[in-house]
Formats: structure tokens, C-alpha cells, sequence
């Protein structure tokens, strides 16, 4: 059975680039593969803290079935949504129960997997210079192979980062790590892929000030090293034409939220005009949402009656976690989410482990990652191998 989780592990890792089919094969398989040992129970001890309210949040979903509209979509979300009962605890448990070269030949395979995808979208985009300006102005984005959406593939890059420095490799595990983590930034900044991005660079000012308070000597380098930052940054806006584009798409789309004007190619504006609609419909059930299935219908009747002209198949939701759980489970269920997060944070000191909380909650600040199943597992899989990091102690 040990096996059978060391073969899960391996179709979530690479999976989640490229299929769900196969992340949901892996899905299925660890989850047998824990509920065969009794070390399931001790799992589930150890990341109760963790577990609890993202089950309490499953089990809110399943409720909202009483008060919702749209059943049929309310059995799509609870399928989608599965894991939240027990892949995080799982995921925890079969990460320990690994070989160390188990361990190895996954992770590996975890990065093999996004570098081809990147790869593939990052030379296309190259081959492809009219066809990429014209994505940039229209705010898309390359497609990826398997069909990822590339807000969810900039996280899992994002993810990678993380993984990258933690878990173990095969031989020559230095050089490797420095070739991937250069491909990973050349995919990231040649694409321009914004959410990633941001996220990424948000956890390094947070490490970076973390290093800056230990020591208040240090605040002149720190201070330097961010001014340093945004120098690069702006001399990659200047130099770099797929984050210039971005760059000026993003100061036009942003111009374009005034009452009256046209939004339907915008990006950010669509988000913050659904923010406002979204913020009517919390409005209209505040302590226990809507139903988790209605959220984008109710948004949707709101649009069209802002001051924006803004075509019906253009419409969008917030792209924010928060504000889902908001519309769907009020005030109850974004209670339950938030104490995920001050619980998980007070759990451990560990630089690393907070970097990682802080490197999700800016990803849910720009899409919901929850929603959808590349999402919600690559968070649980991912907090769950991160959880087992922090415990030497085998099973």
C-alpha cells in the first residue's frame, strides 16, 4: 500500500501540470493508500489544527444545499471540492511514509513537468511575437498544454520555488536546483504571467524584512536590496517587451474604470467592477452567503446594473477566495477560512512555513484558487508535504 501512495504522490505531481484526470487518479490513490494504515489516524492529529476548518468549510458547502438555487451546480462544486475532507492529513501521511528516493524521483517530476509546459508557451510566445502583442493588448494569455489556466500555472511555479529548496533531489542536487529555479524566472518574467509574480515577489519582501528585523544592522542592505528591486523591475518594463506590454495594458485597463466606459477586454477592471457588484450580493445575505452554487448567477444579475458598458459573455466573478466564500458561505464560513489562517500561522515559527502562508493568501487575493481542482489540491497536496517538513519524527 505504500507503494500505491508513492504512485498517487507521483500522478498529483505530475498531474496538476498537465491532466486532471490524472491528478484525480492520484488524488484516489493516496487517500486508499492512507486509509489502509493506521498512521491515517496519527496523520489527522498531527494537521487537525490545519484540517478542521478547511472540512468545517466542506461541510458548510454541503448545508448550503438547503437554501441553494442551482443544484445541479451545488453537485458540481461538492465534487470539485472533495479533497478538502482529507487530503491535506493524507497528503501529510503518505509524503512520510516515501522513501527518500521516492521522495526524490517525484519532486523531480513535479519540476520536469512545469518546465516543459512553461518551456513550450514560453518559445511559442517567441516564434510568435504578433500573435503574443496581440494576447498582451487583449489581456490573454499563451494557452498551456493540458489546457491550465495560466493563473494557476504561475502557482504552481510559485510552488515550486518553495519545493524546490526543500525537498530532496537526485545527484548533482545543487546545480539542478539553480537550472530550474533560472527556468522557472525565465518562464515567470517571459510571459509576464502578473499574478505569479506578484506573489513570488511579495514572499521575498516578506523574507526580506523578516532578515531586516533580526538584525537592525541590516536595514541599509535591506533597503538597498529594495531599491535595487524596483530598479530591475522598471529597467525590465523599459527593456522587456512582453512587461512592457503587460505594463502598459495594465495602466490602460485601469484608466478604463470610470463610470460609462467601455470594460469588456478589460482585465482589472472586470475584477474590481464584479467586486462591486459582488459587494451588493453579500449585502443581501450577510451571515450564511447564498449557496456556494449561486454566487456566479447572483454576481451576474448584479453587473448590468453598474454604470459600466460591459458585454454579457465578457462577464467575470472577483477572481478572490475570499469575497467566494463571502458570497457563498457569509459571514460564517469566511470566519471559518480566516481562522484557517491565524491558526496555521500561529502554528509554527518557521520562516519558511510563514512565507508559504503569505505566498497563498496574495494568490487568493487574485484568483480562487479553491474553486477549481487544480487549486484546491495543488494547496492541499502542497501544504500537506510542507506540514510533513516540519516533522522529523517518522511514522
Amino acid at each position: 500500500m505504500r507503494q500505491l501512495g508513492a504512485w498517487g504522490m507521483g500522478c498529483i505531481a505530475v498531474g496538476l501540470g498537465i491532466s486532471p484526470s490524472l491528478t484525480s487518479i492520484g488524488v484516489a490513490l493516496v487517500a486508499i493508500s492512507s486509509l489502509w494504515h493506521k498512521e491515517s489516524l496519527a496523520s489527522l492529529r498531527d494537521t487537525l489544527h490545519l484540517h478542521w476548518p478547511i472540512a468545517t468549510l466542506y461541510l458548510l458547502q454541503a448545508l448550503s444545499w438547503f437554501y441553494t438555487e442551482d443544484n445541479a451546480q451545488w453537485w458540481v462544486e461538492m465534487r470539485v471540492k472533495l479533497p478538502m475532507l482529507f487530503l491535506l492529513p493524507f497528503s501529510y501521511a503518505a509524503w512520510r511514509e516515501l522513501a527518500t528516493s521516492a521522495q526524490r524521483w517525484i519532486h523531480l517530476l513535479y519540476h520536469l513537468t512545469l518546465i516543459a509546459v512553461g518551456m513550450h508557451a514560453w518559445v511559442w510566445s517567441l516564434l510568435h511575437p504578433q500573435e503574443m502583442a496581440w494576447l498582451t493588448y487583449s489581456g490573454k494569455y499563451v494557452r498551456f498544454i493540458g489546457g491550465i489556466s495560466h493563473i494557476y500555472y504561475a502557482g504552481l511555479i510559485g510552488m515550486g520555488f518553495f519545493l524546490l529548496w526543500l525537498l530532496p533531489l537526485p545527484a548533482y542536487e545543487r546545480t539542478i536546483r539553480w537550472v530550474i529555479a533560472l527556468l522557472y524566472s525565465v518562464i515567470l518574467h517571459g510571459l509576464a504571467l502578473r499574478t505569479g509574480l506578484i506573489a513570488l515577489y511579495g514572499v521575498v519582501i516578506f523574507f526580506l524584512l523578516g532578515w531586516m528585523l533580526k538584525h537592525p544592522k541590516r536595514w541599509i542592505i535591506g533597503l538597498l536590496v529594495i531599491a535595487g528591486g524596483i530598479g530591475g523591475l522598471a529597467w525590465g518594463v523599459h527593456c522587456l517587451k512582453p512587461l512592457r506590454n503587460r505594463w502598459n495594458h495594465m495602466r490602460w485597463d485601469l484608466h478604463q474604470y470610470k463610470p460609462g466606459r467601455y470594460i469588456s477586454h478589460t482585465s482589472l477592471t472586470r475584477r474590481l467592477a464584479a467586486l462591486e457588484a459582488s459587494w451588493y450580493v453579500f449585502r443581501s445575505s450577510p451571515w450564511w452567503g447564498i449557496g456556494i452554487a449561486d454566487n456566479q448567477k447572483a454576481v451576474f444579475a448584479v453587473i448590468p446594473k453598474l454604470p459600466y458598458h460591459w458585454e454579457k459573455q465578457h462577464y467575470i466573478l472577483p477572481h478572490n477566495q475570499f469575497v467566494e466564500y463571502a458570497l457563498g458561505l457569509g459571514l460564517i464560513g469566511i470566519g471559518v477560512f480566516t481562522s484557517f489562517w491565524v491558526g496555521a500561522w500561529r502554528s509554527s515559527r518557521w520562516i519558511i512555513w510563514r512565507g508559504w502562508l503569505v505566498f497563498w493568501l496574495l494568490l487568493l487575493q487574485g484568483e480562487a484558487f479553491l474553486e477549481r481542482q487544480v487549486g484546491v489540491t495543488a494547496f492541499l497536496w502542497g501544504t500537506g508535504i510542507l506540514w510533513a517538513l516540519l516533522k522529523e519524527e517518522p511514522l
